[in-house]
């Protein structure tokens, strides 16, 4: 029997998993599907030198972040890569693994296509029901040092206080001269 030919598009940076839970994870993944593709987006080789060899021994696909002021919640490139895949290829599924962004565009878009679409993920999110599956990650392949994310409150903006300085003489007599209060004392009487 031939199994579903699956794509992986993970956001490695969201996902925050080891090379060696994301091997154990693909393992049972492997049981289901057969991997055809995968590519992992927001990959830094210093920060995720565990998957080097584990990328290059699989030929899978890595790019790196895009250098953005505002930082993104799901990768646009994710979003192009599943639609070509989608109207070129004979990939029967996609699962993905993105931070919290608005997904029901595409989700929709590759199920009108025909294609099944999995979330990768530690638990499910608010927009499971967009999806045809769940893949569960099990928390022990977490790294180290990361807990769950959270949702963040806005900090509270201190207003920072000025030295006070003594105000220079060119300073005052424009803000004197502004104020005009020199000028209508002349013509009050």
């Amino acid at each position: 029997m031939n199994k579903p030919k699956l794509a992986i598009l993970a956001d490695i940076a969201w996902l925050k998993i080891t090379c060696e839970g994301f091997q154990k994870l693909m393992e049972g993944i492997e049981r289901d599907f057969e991997v055809v593709y995968c590519k992992f987006y927001s990959y830094v080789a210093k920060r995720n030198r565990d998957f080097n060899e584990y990328i290059a021994a699989k030929g899978y696909e890595a790019v790196t972040p895009i250098a953005s002021r505002r930082r993104n919640r799901l990768d646009t490139r994710q979003i192009i890569d599943a639609t070509e895949i989608a109207n070129s290829s004979t990939i029967d599924a996609i699962a993905f693994s993105f931070g919290e962004g608005d997904i029901i565009p595409i989700t929709s878009y590759l199920k009108l296509k025909g294609k099944d679409v999995f979330l990768i993920d530690f638990e499910e999110n608010k927009y499971q029901d967009n999806f045809t599956g769940f893949i569960q990650v099990p928390e022990q392949f977490r790294k180290q040092g990361y807990a769950a994310p959270t949702k963040k409150m806005p900090k509270a903006v201190k207003k920072a206080e000025s030295p006070k300085r003594q105000e220079s003489v060119y300073v005052r007599d424009a803000r004197r001269i502004l104020e005009g209060s020199d000028i209508l004392s002349k013509y009050r009487r």
